[in-house]
C-alpha cells in the first residue's frame, strides 16, 4: 500500500487556493505547511489582519508565525555566499546594460526613451560601481575607482561600452537634427554621459601613461 504524500510537498497555491474554496481545513495542516502559506501571502502583499482572517487565527499568532519565518531566513555571515552574491549583482549589471544599449539603438522609439535609455544604461554602470567601492571590493580614489571598475570587466570592454555609447548618441544626435532637435532636459543627460565618459577616459590614458614612465 502506498504511502500518503506529505501535504508540504504539495504546491503552497494549492493550499492557499483549497483554504478560500473551503476544501482544505487549516487545523489538517502542519505548522511548516502554515508557514509557508503566511510567507507567500504576506510577500504578495496580503496585510497581517487579512492573512488572519483567512487562517482562521490572531493577529498576534500570525505575528508569531511571521517571527519564525524570519528566524529561519536569517542569513549567516559567509564570504563565499557574498562572493556569489556580488558575481550575480555584477552579471545581471551587465545584462541590463545590454539590454537598454539595444534599446537605445532600436530603430523604434523617440529620441527621448532613446537618450533615456543611454542614460540609464551609464547609471547601471556607475552605480553598481558605487556599490562595489561601498563594499570594499573597489579604490575610493575616483580615478583609480572608474579604471580598476572596467578593468573588471577589461580595459577591452570598458573602452567598448564607451564606444559604443558615443556612437549611439551620434545616432541620436543625427535623428535629432532631422526632426527638430533634441528637448533641453534630453540634452542636459546626454552632457552628463558625454562627462562620465570623458572622465572615463581619461583614467585610461593616464594610467596608460603612468605605466610608460
Amino acid at each position: 500500500m502506498a504511502k500518503n504524500k506529505n501535504p508540504s510537498e504539495k504546491p503552497t497555491a494549492f493550499y492557499i487556493q483549497g483554504i478560500q474554496s473551503g476544501t482544505v481545513r487549516v487545523s489538517s495542516l502542519p505548522v511548516e505547511t502554515i508557514e509557508e502559506i503566511v510567507a507567500v501571502l504576506y510577500a504578495e502583499g496580503s496585510s497581517v489582519s487579512q492573512i488572519a482572517q483567512l487562517l482562521n487565527k490572531s493577529d498576534r499568532t500570525v505575528y508569531r508565525y511571521l517571527e519564525e519565518i524570519r528566524r529561519k531566513n536569517a542569513l549567516t555571515p559567509s564570504l563565499k555566499q557574498a562572493q556569489e552574491f556580488m558575481g550575480e549583482l555584477v552579471q545581471k549589471a551587465r545584462s541590463s546594460h545590454s539590454y537598454l544599449m539595444r534599446l537605445a539603438r532600436s530603430k523604434d522609439g523617440s529620441i527621448s526613451e532613446k537618450t533615456q535609455a543611454e542614460f540609464a544604461a551609464w547609471r547601471i554602470i556607475k552605480e553598481l560601481t558605487e556599490k562595489l567601492q561601498s563594499l570594499g571590493l573597489l579604490p575610493l580614489k575616483e580615478q583609480a575607482l572608474t579604471g580598476d571598475f572596467f578593468h573588471h570587466f577589461s580595459t577591452s570592454d570598458g573602452q567598448a561600452m564607451c564606444d559604443e555609447i558615443k556612437n549611439s548618441i551620434k545616432d541620436i544626435e543625427v535623428i535629432a537634427s532631422q526632426t527638430g532637435g533634441i528637448a533641453p532636459d534630453d540634452q542636459e543627460k546626454i552632457k552628463k554621459i558625454q562627462s562620465e565618459i570623458e572622465n572615463f577616459e581619461k583614467g585610461v590614458t593616464q594610467e596608460q601613461e603612468d605605466k610608460n614612465e
